[in-house]
């Protein structure tokens, strides 16, 4: 897939490195010289703009793009305006970053339909690790129920699938199992080490270094890590 980042701060430069790591075409447009120079070796191709300007913008790959995101945070004028082009320019997914209630109900106004909030995004994931220790990531689906990584609770390492039994003991609902590979000694702990298995053997045996992947409450989840 092809997809253009507009601003390459924390979120947007993370998100257009990302991105690019996973195998995607990404144009990374800033109008500061020195995040360009930063990122020219992470993200697939990076330019220098003022996106401020609807003849730059025409200038961009939009046809052939398959969503545009303006991640600009700090000018909020900026970031109005570059989604103002956008929009008028017909760009069939246009996301746009939102800093603020006022900056939210704005883009609303302006049509965008797609709207990021990582700031909150991220608040929300660090208070729910905070209160699961256990829990690697959180996913919020609504106001109670979640989905999470977790490390695998002490007491149930060895332990299978079958006998633990999240469903009918913690009314949790089992998404997928990661695992390191068995063959060997752990080298690494990093995400892209783990291997994602969805359809996963009831008699497989749990080890520390798995993560189990749930949704469900998150005092059910509580209740499961014992915390």
């Amino acid at each position: 897939m092809k997809f253009i980042i507009i601003g390459l701060g924390y979120f947007g430069g993370k998100l257009a490195t990302l991105l690019t790591q996973q195998g995607h075409e990404v144009i990374g447009i800033d109008n500061r010289y020195d995040r360009i120079e930063e990122l020219k070796d992470s993200i697939s191709i990076v330019m220098e703009m003022d996106t401020t300007s609807e003849n730059a913008v025409k200038s961009l790959p939009l046809e052939d793009t398959d969503a545009v995101v303006v991640a600009i945070g700090e000018d909020f004028g900026s970031s109005i305006l570059t989604l103002a082009i956008l929009k008028n320019l017909e760009v069939k997914r246009i996301i746009g970053r939102a800093i603020s209630p006022v900056h939210q109900r704005i883009l609303g106004q302006m049509g965008i339909r797609e709207i990021v909030h990582p700031e909150e995004e991220a608040a929300f994931s660090v208070s729910s690790v905070l209160q699961l220790k256990s829990a690697l990531k959180i996913t919020e689906l609504d106001s109670e129920n979640v989905i999470a990584e977790l490390n695998i609770p002490e007491k149930y390492q060895g332990h299978n699938l079958d006998s633990i039994d999240l469903q009918k003991r913690f009314d949790l609902k089992l998404i997928a199992v990661k695992t390191l590979s068995r063959a060997g000694k752990v080298i690494s702990l990093q995400p892209q080490s783990y291997e994602t298995q969805f359809y996963y053997n009831p008699q497989f045996s749990l080890n520390e270094n798995d993560i189990l992947v749930v949704a469900g409450k998150a005092g059910n989840i509580k209740k499961f890590i014992g915390e």
